[in-house]
């Protein structure tokens, strides 16, 4: 309030005092740009100063500092303008969540509703690795059925500074990473494909205080090891073989060019069943891939496409088949209708066309198997680097 009381001095100078001080230091700016930034974390540093003096939550604290401005308790002889922003900014810091979706331009729909917030951790986050373009925290929670879990936290921003994406039409000023991530997922759980890590939206403090927290993703964690480091062994395992071919032909549907193999895990389990887990499903839906095929790497003289794709796989199973000829475009578009934009849509519906194609093709070739075929050592030696990820996983472990 001292900082508002001198700036409303300034403007309207009263004393001899409030006028040289006014002289000396001209008319208050507008608290724009860094002004508001530092404004904004005084008047936090005070909200948690009257909730730690109160003993109570720092929400709480700041709820009570807005009625004060609100019934003029606070506040009073300040310029009307920093009254505003004021109460804006005490409003944000009581209900960040709808402040935060608006700064995303996030949509509120079923899918991007909050599952989890401080109240449901037990253990604060802690940062163990760092991608390329986010920080990535661990954390355990415990769900609305007292469940506790082992989570995956990655706070959201509005840009992106990644020129893959750029590439495939995903604006950088306006990534939408939480809608492309939940497409992914929807559309995995429509087409009965177990290979992507389950997202939901959260509200978590990262670590600078319960009134700045962050908007993000929590992910369950994945199980196994990440694929560039699996044990060469694994690579063979029939199981292995099909459900990462599960994760390549979504992939080709939604249009990730980023499936390293560092962004998924494989973990087979004492049976020998596998669970492969694909993660950070950012990079996809891009508006200028209008085939399956278009998620490839390309090298050549006259064109260069930095992917981290491949072709399409030489061959699926019938459970694998029925699942993309059975997915409709009224289908998908449901599905997508609130998550993406039109131009985004129309252009998964033309991969999904021409997934279809492709699937037709490779049964006229005899190329559709039995789901207990994986083990057949001919049909495991035509997956190559090129057109599959489980080729390419081989071909980097020397696996024969």
């Amino acid at each position: 309030m001292k900082r508002l009381l001198d700036r409303a001095a300034r403007k309207h100078p009263a004393t001899m005092a409030e006028k040289w001080h006014a002289r000396l230091n001209g008319s208050p700016k507008p608290m724009e740009g860094q002004r508001r930034a530092a404004f904004v974390a005084l008047v936090r540093a005070d909200a948690m100063a009257v909730a730690r003096a109160g003993q109570i939550d720092a929400r709480v604290a700041a709820d009570r500092m807005r009625a004060g401005v609100e019934d003029g308790t606070l506040g009073q002889g300040i310029l009307a303008q920093d009254r505003e922003l004021l109460l804006q900014v005490l409003s944000e810091f009581v209900d960040p969540a709808e402040h935060l979706y608006q700064q995303l331009n996030l949509k509120f729909t079923p899918d991007t509703r909050l599952a989890y917030t401080d109240a449901h951790v037990l253990e604060a986050p802690t940062e163990p690795t760092k991608g390329s373009y986010n920080k990535v925290f661990a954390l355990k929670v415990m769900n609305a059925d007292g469940v506790v879990q082992d989570k995956v936290f990655k706070p959201l921003k509005a840009a992106e500074k990644n020129t893959i994406g750029l590439v495939t039409g995903i604006p950088a000023d306006d990534s939408q990473t939480a809608m492309r991530n939940i497409a992914t997922v929807s559309l995995a759980k429509k087409l009965g494909l177990d290979v992507v890590a389950d997202t939901q939206m959260a509200l978590i403090d990262t670590g600078r205080g319960p009134l700045d927290p962050d908007l993000g993703l929590i992910m369950e964690r994945a199980a196994g090891t990440q694929a560039r480091f699996v044990d060469p062994d694994v690579l063979a395992q029939p199981a292995v073989f099909a459900e990462v071919t599960k994760l390549q032909l979504l992939d080709h549907l939604t249009g990730q060019v980023d499936r390293h193999p560092n962004n998924y895990f494989i973990h087979v389990g004492p049976n020998g069943d596998a669970k492969v887990t694909g993660i950070d499903n950012d990079l996809c839906f891009g508006k200028n891939l209008t085939s399956p095929a278009d998620i490839q790497r390309i090298e050549t003289d006259d064109r260069f496409m930095p992917f981290e794709g491949t072709d399409l796989p030489p061959v699926i199973d019938e459970s694998m088949a029925r699942s993309i000829q059975e997915l409709t475009e009224d289908d998908l578009r449901s599905i997508l209708s609130d998550k993406l934009n039109e131009d985004e849509i129309d252009a998964a519906g033309s991969r999904l066309e021409g997934l279809k194609n492709y699937v037709i093709s490779l049964d006229l070739a005899g190329k559709v198997i039995k789901p207990d075929q994986w083990a057949d050592p001919q049909v495991q030696q035509l997956f190559t680097a090129k057109n599959s990820y489980i080729g390419r996983e081989r071909v980097s472990h020397k696996v024969s």
